[in-house]
């Protein structure tokens, strides 16, 4: 029904598996009103087999995989869950990514280790990493040539970006030109996730001052900290994108870490 091919069919199911994972919390992100699609991140042998994109346009169009792969799950959403607008599925805007929402790891240009290794899976296995997610805020910084200087940047705008009280998970896609700059200074993703982490905290009094927290601004608010994320780890880092510009993107999660986790599962053939 998607225009998918029957070998993109154990994607599929390993994407379904995940949004049933109880950790993922299918049921809020599926009728809540903030309009989360699911990120479905590809890993392994079998995201170069199909030919799924990892690289330029990475969120557009362009690849017959990405497309029907994500289309297919968002079927199985509607027909299967019942997420159909106005009814069960409740989101007051949505994004684009409602329709399709895949993207896969660039593991052959990346110098770090790819997310599916990182969350407990050998490389030689296939997996998919599926999570509650708003659309990709794109960054830009062609000025830095230092792995301080891009993250910086990066930082700045996640830390007043949308989810600031929330605390759900966040997927950095680190694009080419990012990608080679930050590895250059030896920095690897756990490097990168404590910069992050520690960059991106919130003072209380500006999240009272904008309406983010409730209550009057308070003696020691000035200095009391919250963190965008619960920890380190709760950042997910994918090296994806293309090879040229010098652009990158972070993509919040929906809910919070207790609410709605990312799930991966094995790609099964």
């Amino acid at each position: 029904m998607a225009g998918g091919r029957p070998e993109d069919m154990p994607v599929v199911a390993a994407a379904s598996e995940g949004i049933g994972d109880p950790a993922g919390s299918y049921h809020g992100p599926g009728t809540s009103t903030a309009g989360a699609a699911v990120l479905i991140v590809v890993n392994g042998p079998i995201a170069r087999e199909l030919d799924i994109n990892a690289g330029d346009n990475l969120f557009g169009p362009g690849w017959r995989a990405n497309a029907t792969i994500g289309r297919a799950v968002r079927l199985v959403m509607r027909n299967v869950c019942g997420s159909r607008p106005g009814t069960l599925d409740r989101g007051t805007l949505g994004h684009p990514g409602k329709l399709s929402y895949v993207i896969a790891e660039n593991e052959a240009e990346s110098p770090w280790t790819p997310l599916h290794v990182e969350r407990g899976f050998r490389p030689e296995q296939s997996a998919v990493t599926v999570l509650a997610a708003e659309g990709p805020h794109q960054f830009y910084n062609q000025l830095s040539n230092t792995a301080e200087g891009v993250l910086s940047t990066l930082a700045d705008d996640m830390r007043i970006s949308g989810n600031v009280m929330g605390q759900p998970p966040y997927v950095l896609v680190i694009a080419g030109e990012h990608m080679r700059t930050i590895a250059k200074g030896g920095w690897t993703k756990a490097d990168v996730r404590r910069f992050v982490f520690e960059r991106t905290q919130n003072s209380h009094a500006h999240l009272k001052r904008t309406q983010r927290m409730a209550g009057p601004v308070k003696p020691g608010d000035e200095t009391l900290m919250r963190p965008l994320v619960e920890a380190p780890d709760d950042i997910l880092v994918v090296a994806a994108g293309g090879r040229a510009g010098a652009f990158s993107a972070y993509i919040p999660g929906w809910g919070s870490k207790r609410s709605s986790q990312a799930v991966t599962k094995e790609v099964k053939r």
